[in-house]
């Protein structure tokens, strides 16, 4: 049987692009097994054979892999400490939202045993499989351990300890934290008549989903290409499912919920949408976007002061948003982003969609937020899902220009420097404490829902940054003495340890703005990879190697660097920043004009070829 390999949306009559600038893309069908005992049963989720499917799957057990011969890294060699993501969906995250290896994907805890007794130890020299079969045993004896004292192990919000306590009391945690914050509403209990409730949620979901989008389209509120890149992708659909986690850093250690909704029916339209509306509050705002993290805050600051800008005097402040993402109700939300938009669109649209459809699509994400946990469907009706790319944009408009507008209107008169990295932003404030404080506390009461902080020396995640006596601009990497005291590499492998020293000094050298605190730091990053047993002879010829690659001469780097060698340095590398910056605008303009195909994953090199071959042939014909 021949396979039809044409996308049923594809539009014949784009000659924008030509078979150069096609691109095979990995599109990983996944099970509609769930992560732990949190979720519900296996398959409930999954809606490819029911009757609100239009196109069904010719194959849903299809895996994809990549044909694309060009190595898409700017520098496969180097381990990237920040991610360089393509649009927002970084930004919109929680500081430290957890990811599922794809491994333990549908691993359940009590599954472990038979995932141990499983594993390939061939490819592991001696020494490293006795050590995984050690540790492998110790996790067994941790689970067996944990079952009979009825405890739970859990990784913290923030960190890389672990925290274990009794399950009836994190259970407690978990219902004190939502009737505190009323922000879930239990649907059902999945069990008896209601075992399937789930699956019906999730269909009825995708039929709302669908017609709304149909609607849309027919009456052309959206056009056919925004369609297509909303309408759901029924090949890894699954419902949203809740978790929470310990909070170790903070008092009484509360816990955190976490929604992981990357599969779920209404992520392609916030995908779509978010960044449109991310543009108009930057606008609105004179907002910068972080991408990199600490690495942007030092070079956004120090260009800041170098244009004349940052007086002496200035104070920094930090806001802490994520509580706000399940406190604020949808009504302040929506009736926020109305005033944006009515305020920013002169003609009241953006990219042919009109200021009521883009409500409209908004809502439908904020109406449709279900989710199972614990064995039990609830919905979301207050603030947003974590790991949707809506929520952390939707706070920063329900706090800047729902709440906060006269401060906002303030610090753009007055030239003030405004950026955000995921949940946390930062502006300069050229003026009092008491005049900051007036201006914030003007609008509707959220000081006791984040965290704020103010003064000429201020932490913003791994930097801290402020002036000196002397009114000097000083910055340097930060610590949470609660968290992390050196830097963590403790969960990368010995093969790894290379890459991530390089990034853990270019980020260093990029955060340290002189001489005695690189040494500090560097101190640190010593006994860190010592610890996670790099040996010193490897330590000091990446280091050296470092220096060597960011223009230092060749010499023995046995003696310490002298203050105009590590200016030298760090000049080197902030013109490295800006053209990894000029790069990255240049793939994404290459990928305006790269169509990425899925392709079945193929047993051997001859269907690879003849696959990729026929799809030339194809783009030529049609």
């Amino acid at each position: 049987m021949t396979r039809d390999i044409t996308p049923h949306y594809f539009d014949s009559n784009n000659s924008g692009m030509s078979p150069a600038s096609m691109k095979t893309h990995s599109c990983t069908v996944q099970s509609s097994t769930l992560l732990d005992d949190n979720t519900h049963e296996n398959g409930e989720f999954n809606v490819n054979n029911t009757k609100a499917m239009n196109d069904k799957q010719e194959d849903d057990d299809d895996e994809y892999q990549d044909i694309d011969d060009d190595d898409d890294d700017v520098n496969d060699s180097t381990w990237i400490l920040y991610k360089d993501d393509d649009g927002e969906d970084q930004d919109n995250q929680l500081t430290y939202h957890h990811t599922e290896p794809q491994k333990l994907k549908d691993l359940d805890w009590k599954d472990l045993p038979t995932f141990i007794h499983n594993m390939d130890y061939d490819h592991l020299n001696s020494h490293e499989c006795k050590s995984a079969r050690v540790e492998n045993q110790t996790l067994l004896s941790i689970r067996r351990k944990t079952i009979a004292a009825n405890a739970i192990v859990r990784l913290p919000y923030k960190g890389s300890s672990v925290y274990i306590c009794s399950q009836n009391s994190f259970q407690q945690k978990v219902d004190d934290y939502m009737a505190r914050t009323g922000a879930y509403k239990l649907i059902h209990q999945l069990n008896g008549v209601n075992q399937n409730a789930s699956k019906k949620c999730l269909i009825d979901i995708v039929e709302r989903v669908e017609i709304k989008l149909h609607n849309l389209l027919r009456s052309k509120s959206i056009a056919k290409r925004q369609y297509l890149a909303m309408t759901i992708d029924r090949s890894s659909l699954r419902l949203n499912y809740l978790y929470f986690v310990p909070e170790t850093h903070k008092g009484q250690i509360p816990v955190r919920p976490i929604m992981v909704c990357n599969d779920g029916p209404t992520m392609a339209i916030a995908r779509y949408i978010t960044p449109l509306l991310w543009s108009i509050f930057d606008r609105a705002t004179n907002c910068i976007r972080f991408s990199n993290g600490a690495i942007d805050v030092v070079h956004a600051i120090e260009r800041y002061a170098q244009n004349g800008h940052l007086k002496p005097s200035a104070l920094f402040v930090t806001l802490n948003m994520d509580n706000l993402t399940t406190i604020v109700s949808h009504e302040q939300t929506i009736a926020a982003l109305k005033s944006l938009l009515s305020d920013q669109l002169k003609d009241q649209m953006i990219q042919g969609i009109t200021v009521d459809t883009m409500i409209e699509l908004v809502y439908i994400v904020l109406q449709n937020q279900f989710c199972v946990s614990n064995n039990k469907l609830y919905q979301q009706f207050k603030g947003g899902a974590s790991g949707l790319p809506l929520t952390m944009l939707l706070a920063y408009i329900n706090m800047f220009y729902g709440q906060h507008r006269d401060l906002v209107a303030s610090f753009v008169e007055k030239n003030e420097l405004f950026g955000r990295y995921q949940d946390q932003a930062l502006l300069t404030w050229h003026g009092s404490e008491d005049e900051f404080h007036t201006l914030f506390n003007t609008g509707i009461d959220t000081e006791h829902l984040m965290t704020m902080s103010v003064g000429s020396t201020i932490h913003f995640h791994d930097l801290e940054i402020g002036h000196n006596s002397k009114g000097v601009l000083e910055s340097k990497v930060y610590y949470d003495r609660d968290i992390d005291t050196l830097p963590n590499v403790s969960d990368e492998s010995i093969e790894n340890l290379p890459k991530q020293l390089h990034a853990v000094l270019y980020r260093a050298v990029r955060c340290c703005s002189d001489l005695e605190k690189f040494r500090w730091e560097r101190s640190l990053i010593n006994v860190s990879f010592l610890l996670s047993g790099l040996p010193p002879g490897s330590i000091d010829s990446i280091i050296q190697n470092f220096y060597v690659e960011f223009g230092l001469p060749t010499r023995s780097f046995s003696c310490v660097l002298q203050d105009d060698e590590y200016h030298q340095l760090r000049r080197n590398i902030i013109q490295d920043v800006d053209r990894q910056v000029e790069l990255k605008k240049q793939r994404e303009k290459q990928n305006q004009h790269t169509l990425f195909i899925p392709c079945p994953k193929f047993l051997d090199h001859k269907q690879l070829a003849d696959y990729k071959k026929g799809i030339i042939e194809w783009w030529k014909k049609y």
